[in-house]
């Protein structure tokens, strides 16, 4: 078989080149790769980045906030991120639902931004203690102001969040008492004072409070004992007090019925009275009517018999009187009387000259 002279040589040559050129591409990607890591830094969107430098003519911390990106640092040069989402300090009595909370906070964010500690115990001004459950949600303002104060990572939290925030809260629901804590409105307005209050600390260091929540609150055995006897007290006072208007009012209204059955009873005996009063004047008028009436009828019938008797004592009246006489004897039969046609003829004669029997003729004896 025949060979090429130089074949092998050429070969060995060509993996010897091949395997420098291998050698010099790991070390081209190793060394990218170290630049990359080493002079590059990320900053992700739920971060702010502060930078340090070590090395050269201004050594410190970086007047300046990065916001979310990719960043070329050089030697000596470091960037220090910080979270910008918003922090949850909880002040719970309940531990396990807190942590529960929290875990599922860091797991979404990838990061712990919820922090608990134990509930906070407010001394309020009547000397009671209430036990008071409290969130407090903040972020951070300004990463350069809290790098500067409190260097990196989560330092800030135990050596300026947690003490503020207590004693923030302790200062303002410590002013009302125990009892103040049922009252919507003083409590709201204690929580708003707290929370004004963190606001002006919180902005001085570098951070911003979002929110101040009172979730709930406890008083202590003792207290609730003797709040409950009070407000029993309280009650049973009040309860009295509106029985004894009602019986004010239910005896007021006994009076006004009084009153007006009184009013009654003398309007009704003044309106019979006028009745009666009344009834007597139109009988007193009928009778002096009737009286007048038979007054004048008897003038009249007096007058008519009067006249009648004067008329009759005229000539023409004789005459008329005996011609009534005639008529009279004119109905007797037989020359003699009986004493009925007697009677008669006398009582006919007695009415011809206008005389009732019993009575004297009109004009005497003439």
């Amino acid at each position: 078989m025949v060979e090429v002279f130089g074949k092998r040589s050429a070969l060995d040559a060509l993996k010897a080149s091949v395997r420098r050129l291998g050698i010099l591409g790991i070390l081209g990607i190793l060394t990218v790769v170290f630049l990359y890591t080493a002079c590059t830094v990320r900053v992700l969107p739920n971060e702010l980045g502060v930078e340090q430098r070590k090395f050269g003519f201004k050594v410190g911390i970086v007047e300046k906030t990065f916001g979310p990106g990719l960043y070329v640092v050089g030697p000596g040069i470091t960037m220090h991120t910080f979270s910008r989402e918003i922090h949850v300090l909880e002040a719970a009595g309940s531990s396990s639902e807190s942590a529960e909370r929290a875990h599922l906070r860091e797991k979404v964010l990838g990061r712990s931004t919820h922090r608990i500690i134990e509930a906070i115990n407010v001394q309020t001004s009547d000397g009671y203690a209430v036990s008071a459950d409290v969130t407090l949600l903040y972020s951070i303002a300004d990463p350069v102001k809290v790098a500067r104060e409190f260097g990196w990572g989560t330092l800030y939290v135990q050596a300026f969040v947690i003490n503020t925030f207590q004693n923030g809260v302790l200062t303002t629901l410590g002013k009302m008492n125990a009892e103040s804590f049922y009252n919507e409105a003083i409590r709201i307005a204690a929580v708003l004072e707290a929370e004004t209050t963190l606001k002006q600390r919180f902005a001085e260091r570098g951070f911003r409070v979002e929110k101040l929540l009172l979730r709930g609150y406890a008083y202590v055995p003792n207290y609730e004992k003797s709040l409950h006897d009070k407000k029993v007290a309280v009650q049973l006072a009040e309860k009295n007090r509106k029985e004894g208007l009602v019986n004010e009012e239910k005896a007021k209204l006994r009076k006004i019925e009084s009153k007006g059955n009184a009013s009654i009873t003398i309007a009704e005996s003044e309106v019979s009275a006028k009745i009666s009063k009344i009834r007597a004047e139109a009988e007193l008028y009928s009778s002096q009517v009737r009286a007048r009436g038979d007054k004048e009828i008897n003038v009249a019938a007096a007058e008519a018999k009067r006249l009648k008797a004067d008329a009759l004592n005229t000539a023409g009246g004789r005459y008329v009187v005996a011609l009534e006489t005639a008529k009279m004897f004119g109905n007797i039969e037989g020359a003699v009387m009986t004493p009925e046609q007697y009677i008669a003829f006398i009582r006919n004669a007695w009415s011809v000259i206008g005389v009732n029997p019993g009575t004297a003729p009109a004009g005497g004896g003439k």
